[in-house]
């Protein structure tokens, strides 16, 4: 026999009284119910997050891993914060030093996140330019290559 105790028994009592206990209660309303909408909210980020098209980005201490070539157009990014540390990640034109694209916020430890960038054919620098990450290493060399006509 099992014996179940603990904060999950005591959310399924909860539960069981909520819903009522008489085996002559209704079931909820189901279309009332938030939660469906939510788990195909979730399921369909899923669904995304591990797209079989998206560039994975390993955000690590202290090196990004991702390709050194891409082709132009629109891209998803899939960031991954594999690292202890936050990170964040800027592209950058070598010739002027602008920041031509970046991410709005940091990227947290353990976090996964998609970024659509459009990439347009030349030569960048990827970088993430927390304090010191970069002379650590954290940057990179990226040619993005025109898409041949099909």
């Amino acid at each position: 026999m099992i014996h179940r105790s603990g904060p999950l028994a005591a959310a399924l009592v909860v539960l069981w009284a909520a819903i009522g206990c008489s085996g002559d209660a209704e079931p909820p309303d189901r279309a009332a119910d938030p939660v469906p909408a939510a788990d195909a909210a979730l399921s369909a980020n899923l669904d995304t997050i591990y797209a079989a098209d998206a560039v994975d980005v390993a955000l690590l201490e202290y090196a990004i891993g991702m390709p050194t070539r891409l082709p132009a157009g629109p891209t998803v990014l899939r960031l991954s914060n594999q690292g202890f540390e936050m990170h964040n990640l800027k592209l950058v034109d070598p010739e002027s030093g602008d920041v031509l694209w970046e991410t709005e916020t940091d990227v947290n430890t353990g976090e996964t996140r998609l970024e659509e960038i459009v990439f347009a054919p030349g030569t960048y620098w990827v970088v993430c330019d927390i304090a010191g990450h970069d002379t650590r290493g954290m940057y990179m060399t990226l040619t993005v290559e025109a898409r041949a006509d099909r």
